[in-house]
């Protein structure tokens, strides 16, 4: 963002520095509501809560990804996976000599 010219104080750059992120919002939720327009029954299709107070998530339509359950591993299986590694090193020792 260029500077204004002459002395203007740090509090002068922090409230351009918001009218520009305000202007970069609006433009968005103008895009946004474009393509809701041509998606009609979009997840949330029209907007709801102020500009100035809208998430990552409200403006993407995204919901946070479920966690991924654990993996459940057999007692077998984790001696198998044991006895492998040890193999391996045992063989990567052997090398070095």
């Amino acid at each position: 963002m260029p500077r204004p010219k002459g002395g203007s104080s740090r509090s002068e750059l922090v409230r351009l520095a918001i009218a520009g992120i305000d202007a970069q919002i609006q433009e968005l939720m103008d895009k946004r509501k474009q393509f809701a327009k041509l998606a009609p029954g979009a997840a949330g299709s029209t907007p709801t809560v102020a500009a100035a107070s809208v998430s990552r998530v409200a403006v993407t339509g995204n919901k946070a990804a479920p966690a991924k359950k654990k993996r459940v591993v057999s007692a077998a299986t984790r001696r198998k996976l044991k006895e492998a590694a040890k193999a391996r090193w045992a063989r990567v020792r052997a090398e070095r000599g």
